[in-house]
């Protein structure tokens, strides 16, 4: 889910990897708010209240406008299932509420799709890491920071009540029976912690995305609108003596996609990896016109067609 609920809390590096077409985006977490604190009529989380049972959407009410200088975060409800990990995939309902105006900018109980996301600096804001770790799974998190609900509005201080539904330990690789190779145009083969490396392709270049799989998963079908975790290596058609990225390398460990379908990501990923199960690891041949296409990108050429090796590490949402 890459909505509003988390357009502030997730961390630019979603947007900026290698397989990402944003522009950068401004670090919204240190804007200001657009109502200064003398116009406050509310000025805590203190001041703040959430009715409702959690699993069900909440109702947030304060006196309106709400600025708060620093972030903050309280547990209203302490949940009872195990503390929230680092590395781990979060699944929670997310509720935005303008302190501006004091009115709910939009949550994912309606939507009926809770957000995903891993628990990693480098993927989401250390807010909401800070926020989350240590907390039990079936909490409710009462959470403030000032930015802008969506990029090009006004600042202002946002109030986030986070339902923690579920968290899982992604895999590290594909795990799953390893399938025939021989109709792939690369071959895949593999180092012993996992990374892959591929022949030179056979034929000619496609001009439609492939999609083939040299390890079948156990796990559940991407479903499109789910929050996955990927490790994925990429070359150049033309070259794959040496990956142009690779999140193998440095230690970088998962990327998350979110959501599949309409991520922040090439349209190939967004196609290619509904459907993959779990488990699994695909190669994705993917044509320019899904890649990167006329203007290419630092290290790839225009129109060039791209090989990714991927392993579905988790799918959630």
């Amino acid at each position: 889910m890459r909505t509003k609920v988390l357009a502030v809390i997730a961390a630019a590096t979603l947007l900026l990897s290698a397989c990402g077409q944003g522009e950068e985006a401004e670090d919204a977490t240190s804007a200001p708010p657009s109502v200064s604190a003398e116009d406050a009529k509310s000025t805590s989380l203190d001041d703040v209240t959430v009715e409702g049972k959690v699993g069900e959407k909440p109702k947030v009410s304060f006196d309106a406008p709400l600025v708060i200088d620093k972030t903050g975060k309280s547990v209203i409800s302490a949940g009872k299932g195990d503390k929230v990990a680092e590395g781990e995939q979060v699944t929670a309902q997310m509720t935005l509420v303008s302190g501006t105006t004091g009115k709910e900018i939009e949550s994912s109980y309606d939507s009926k799709s809770p957000a995903g996301f891993p628990m990693d600096k480098s993927q989401i804001s250390e807010e909401l890491y800070n926020a989350l770790l240590d907390t039990k799974v079936g909490s409710r998190v009462l959470m403030s920071l000032n930015g802008s609900a969506q990029q090009g509005q006004p600042a202002q201080t946002l109030v986030y009540v986070i339902d923690i539904e579920k968290t899982t330990k992604p895999l590290t690789r594909a795990e799953g029976k390893k399938v025939d190779q021989s109709k792939n145009p690369v071959t895949v083969t593999w180092a012993d912690n996992g990374e892959p490396s591929i022949s030179k392709p056979k034929g000619k270049a496609p001009k439609e995305l492939e999609s083939y799989t040299t390890i079948e998963g156990e796990g559940p079908k991407v479903k499109e609108g789910q929050s996955v975790a990927v490790n994925y290596s990429g070359w150049l058609w033309d070259d794959s003596s040496k990956y142009f990225d690779s999140s193998w390398q440095d230690g970088r460990g998962p990327f998350a996609v979110d959501p599949v379908g309409q991520a922040q990501v090439i349209e190939g990923w967004n196609e290619g990896l509904v459907g993959a199960k779990v488990g699994s690891q695909i190669v994705l041949v993917v044509p320019p016109d899904k890649g990167y296409g006329e203007q290419g990108r630092d290290g790839i050429p225009a129109n060039s067609t791209l090989v990714f090796v991927i392993d579905v590490l988790s799918a959630q949402g």
